[in-house]
């Protein structure tokens, strides 16, 4: 009985620090956060957030770590941008796409095969993307073809978010993609005896965060209006905050739920939003996001251990 009381107030937790963030903001700086052009604001925060998020849960919930996000988003939108120049909107898209597509695949594919662990393939991929995007644009920013600019409207950015996020919610909860993910996550060896194929699963895992960055490319570049060298930098660090601040296990399982990821990045736009609207500077705004992170990772492992696992045994 208790187990399960503490199991529920364990899936309410992110509900409830959203909760409490709006209302502390709410409180705070008046109708500043409710006015049409700071919920437009929100909205944007979190629409690239969630979208990185909607591919890197396939990672974060087989125990792995995607680190490259950030350096892949700006070498996608780097690439996708100067073949702009000559190709229109299309050939951007495109690029862009296909560049987070074939890095998906080579990050799993050096985890899969060459037995290497997540964190150090994306760790080292990091810093050579990020090199080679600063190579390629000689450190300086570079302007794109204008169309590019119209896809940062919200009339686009909106639907084709929505899309998306459908399209990956379904994939995550109703097919072999995402139940695999999950059974790797609780137990990789028994998934192996059980006959999932562990490496092919990883790879789809890591080919849909490409894939994801692809797509978040396309609306930063279309945001800023060009390409810029530091583009994407510590974004893996906001999705893997909104994340594990939404209540994903960082040891992934099956208690890697999609709404949580969605929960961690309204939780976090709201949170960079008030801290914005607040007037706190950028130094303090990073130090309490990371102060959040640790006290809620610290609630998750210390109520899974402390609770359920002793009412666990308990029952044995």
């Amino acid at each position: 009985m208790k187990k399960n009381i503490w199991i529920n107030l364990q899936r309410i937790f992110p509900f409830m620090g959203l909760i409490v963030i709006i209302l502390i903001f709410t409180i705070i700086s008046g109708d500043k956060l409710w006015t049409k052009n700071n919920l437009l604001s929100i909205i944007n925060t979190a629409i690239p957030i969630c979208l990185g998020g909607a591919g890197m849960i396939f990672v974060a919930t087989q125990g792995s770590t995607d680190m490259s996000m950030g350096s892949l988003l700006a070498l996608a939108g780097t690439l996708g941008g100067l073949a702009s120049i000559r190709t229109g909107l299309a050939g951007f898209i495109t690029i862009s796409l296909l560049v987070g597509l074939l890095c998906g695949i080579f990050n799993g594919y050096l985890l899969a095969y060459l037995k290497v662990e997540s964190l150090m393939v994306t760790l080292a991929m990091l810093i050579a993307l990020r090199a080679i995007v600063s190579f390629i644009t000689n450190g300086q920013a570079v302007f794109v073809d204008s169309r590019i600019i119209g896809l940062n409207r919200i009339g686009i950015k909106l639907p084709v978010f929505l899309v998306l996020i459908l399209a990956m919610w379904y994939i995550f909860t109703y097919t072999k993609i995402g139940f695999y993910s999950r059974c790797i996550g609780e137990n990789q060896e028994v998934g192996r005896f059980s006959g999932i194929n562990i490496r092919k699963y990883k790879i789809l895992a890591f080919t849909l965060s490409g894939l994801m960055a692809g797509f978040v490319s396309i609306f930063t570049v279309g945001k800023i209006g060009g390409v810029s060298p530091n583009m994407g930098n510590f974004f893996e660090l906001q999705v893997m905050t909104a994340m594990f601040v939404g209540g994903v296990p960082v040891t992934g399982g099956s208690e890697s739920k999609y709404y949580k990821m969605i929960t961690g990045a309204l939780m976090l736009a709201f949170l960079q939003n008030g801290l914005t609207i607040s007037l706190v500077s950028a130094e303090i705004a990073e130090l309490i996001q990371g102060v959040i992170l640790l006290v809620v990772v610290f609630l998750e492992i210390f109520v899974r251990n402390r609770f359920i696992q002793g009412e666990l045994a308990k029952e044995v």
